[in-house]
């Protein structure tokens, strides 16, 4: 599978090869922070903590340890993140952000949003009708960015599909018996439904001002 880098992981990626080529071993946090000034080690712990899961490195020690290895190359990255970069995804209809409406999958704009948004993930989008998500700010006439998905998990803002047809938009929790839609108003009740169907999880809301 293709896993598009960010620009900045790709740049510490050569640096970590540059340094273990010739020195033998991988630089500490402190001495990458220093190259690509950067004042925080938490911040350079993400990268690392980013590349390794996803099968770029392997640190043998803990964190701040020298020994590191370089498990996969650049033949499987794509630089897709440089600034001002986008990627055109298909907006396919309504989701309703209250009750539940009948789901729609028809094609009717393509839209530019930045690259490192999709992250290389089958995304689409979709416009909120409705103001049940308010509280997790998301407002009507908001376009939403949904991975494609069938799976998730409790607290995922999800697009699932009821027994009747219907789509809503709703945090997903699963509880014993059933599955709770719950909305972020205080105005509207959560759904419970023995079968979801999840058709994607949000990862990105696109607003007009």
């Amino acid at each position: 599978m293709t896993v598009i880098l960010p620009k900045k992981k790709q740049e510490i990626l050569e640096y970590l090869k540059q340094h273990i080529s010739s020195k033998g071993f991988a630089p500490t946090l402190s001495q990458i922070a220093k190259k690509f000034k950067v004042s925080s080690l938490a911040t350079i712990h993400e990268h690392l903590k980013f590349l390794e899961e996803n099968g770029f490195i392997k640190r043998k020690g803990n964190i701040q340890s020298h020994d590191m290895e370089i498990i996969r190359n650049d033949s499987n990255v794509q630089d897709a993140y440089i600034e001002g970069m986008s990627v055109s995804l298909p907006l396919v209809g309504l989701i309703t952000a209250g009750a539940p409406i009948e789901a729609i999958e028809d094609i009717e704009a393509e839209i530019a949003v930045p690259a490192e948004i999709a992250q290389g993930r089958q995304c689409y989008i979709l416009k909120v009708k409705g103001d049940s998500m308010i509280e997790s700010l998301i407002c009507d006439g908001d376009l939403v960015i949904v991975e494609k998905t069938e799976y998730a998990q409790n607290g995922d803002m999800v697009v699932a599909v009821l027994d009747d047809g219907t789509a809503t938009l709703k945090k997903f929790y699963k509880e014993k018996n059933y599955i709770r839609l719950q909305p972020a108003n205080r105005n509207y009740k959560p759904i419970l439904a023995r079968n979801v169907v999840v058709r994607g999880k949000v990862v990105g809301i696109i607003r007009k001002y």
